[in-house]
This record gives structure tokens, sequence and C-alpha cells, in this order.
């Protein structure tokens, strides 16, 4: 099962993960960054999607 990974000391917010995959990213409203709302089963095109479209590299995944 892999397990996406958001670099918190990276990542600046942008919002652009959650906009292109709600099911797995969401915004943390304290913070104001990133963070996975929900691990997915597979990496699907919409998180790859995701990942890709990071401006500062923050997502990765493991398997």
């Amino acid at each position: 099962m892999p397990k996406i990974i958001i670099d918190q000391d990276k990542c600046i917010g942008c919002n652009t993960c959650p906009l292109l995959n709600p099911d797995v990213f969401e915004m943390d409203t304290s913070t104001y960054k990133a963070k996975v709302k929900a691990q997915p089963t597979t990496i699907d095109e919409m998180t790859q999607n995701a990942i890709d479209s990071c401006p500062v590299q923050a997502i990765s995944s493991e398997n």
C-alpha cells in the first residue's frame, strides 16, 4: 500500500494538491499547509498529478 508524504518544511500552502485531488489532500487550517486527508490504496492519475504539480516538490510517495 502506498504512502503519501508531505514535507511540511517545503510546503508553501499553495492549495494546488487539494484542488487537484480533494479526496486525498486538504489544507490544514492551523498551519495553512497541505496535509493528507486520506491515504490512497493506489496512486491513481489524480493523485500522481497532484504530486507532480507541487511547485516546490513537497509531496512524495513510498511503496
